[in-house]
């Protein structure tokens, strides 16, 4: 089957066509993707209709912030004459105007990356130092770890010296039964 399918709603300028391309591929569809320039993204695809299905199911639920999928339209395309390429691909369709504002915002996205990194050497120092503790800490528990076989030695002997005593009591016990029966 070979479907044409227009993508309404907040759908450029977000990585969508990528996701559309990587889902298709997944399904093993022919065909491509598109950007116009009325807003849409528009796909042609051939493959078996479950897939197609799923395939629409998928990029119409696309849950991303800059991505809002409205509806999808979907047409069947009669006339098949026209070979599809053999794996699913992306058609640049993008103008000077739609290149230029992808720059723009690539660029914003750096310098925001930049702000954001201001910090790390900071976040760096803080964190050497709170390694340094780890070496305090495991002297310690190195310390309590030989405080404990110490312990466990002792009670150890403390069982060894109880049961010595419980053996004398009992040895006594039956000399004072015996001295109480006379």
């Amino acid at each position: 089957m070979r479907y044409a399918l227009t993508i309404n709603g907040r759908v450029q300028n977000a990585g969508y066509r990528n996701f559309i391309e990587e889902r298709a591929r997944d399904r093993r569809l022919k065909g491509y993707v598109f950007n116009k320039r009325d807003g849409t993204v528009n796909v042609v695809c051939e493959g078996a209709q479950e897939k197609i299905d799923d395939f629409v199911d998928v990029i119409t639920l696309h849950e991303e912030d800059d991505v809002f999928v409205e509806d999808i339209l979907k047409d069947e395309l009669l006339d098949t004459a026209y070979p599809m390429p053999d794996t699913f691909g992306r058609v640049r369709t993008d103008t000077k105007e739609d290149t230029n504002r992808k720059l723009d915002k690539g660029v914003n996205a750096i310098k925001s990356v930049k702000e954001d990194t201001v910090l790390l050497p900071g976040l760096l120092q803080d964190i050497k130092k709170d390694t340094g503790l780890l070496k305090d800490v495991k002297g310690i528990l190195e310390s309590n770890q030989k405080i404990l076989e110490s312990n466990q030695k002792i009670l150890e002997s403390n069982q060894k010296d109880q049961k010595t005593v419980i053996g004398i009591l009992e040895k006594n016990t039956g000399i004072l039964e015996r001295i109480a029966d006379k």
